[in-house]
């Protein structure tokens, strides 16, 4: 904003001090600068005189509520997206209880060896979801 206030300044100096310029062309070329500064004005940010902004004036608790929802609706909405989210994990839990160096133990003491070979590793899969492809095809609606 301030550059744009020399540059009117600078401008209508130098428009005062030519002779030749009718004060009819100089009242059209201050109102073109005006509106321009007047266009950069609109762009510059707004800021709020009392620090707070708020989108749906009727929360009392200054937190977001969606148009169209009442607060008790949006916490009903919010509490069930929640309880969706919370059953959803618990169907995966992150951590079986095991650390790497366990596992190992676990494998180790699960093998069978006769001489060379192994009759059973002992290595462990992880969980599936279908036990046979046909359910996984089902599922997938190929059957």
């Amino acid at each position: 904003i301030l550059r744009s206030k020399s540059i009117f300044f600078i401008t209508f100096l130098s428009l005062q001090q030519s002779s030749e310029i009718s004060s009819s062309k100089m009242a059209r070329v201050l109102a073109v600068l005006a509106l321009l500064f007047a266009s950069v004005a609109a762009f510059a940010p707004q800021y709020s005189t009392t620090g707070v902004s708020r989108v749906n004036t009727a929360s009392p608790l200054y937190g977001y509520v969606p148009d169209g929802l009442s607060e008790a609706e949006y916490k009903k909405k919010m509490a069930e997206e929640d309880a969706k989210k919370k059953n959803n994990k618990s169907r995966f839990p992150k951590y079986n209880g095991i650390d790497m160096g366990g596992w190992l133990n676990k494998m180790e003491n699960s093998q069978i060896l006769k001489g060379n070979k192994y009759l059973k590793t002992g290595h462990t899969y992880a969980k599936q979801k279908f036990s046979t492809k046909e359910e996984y095809d089902k599922a997938k609606g190929r059957a």
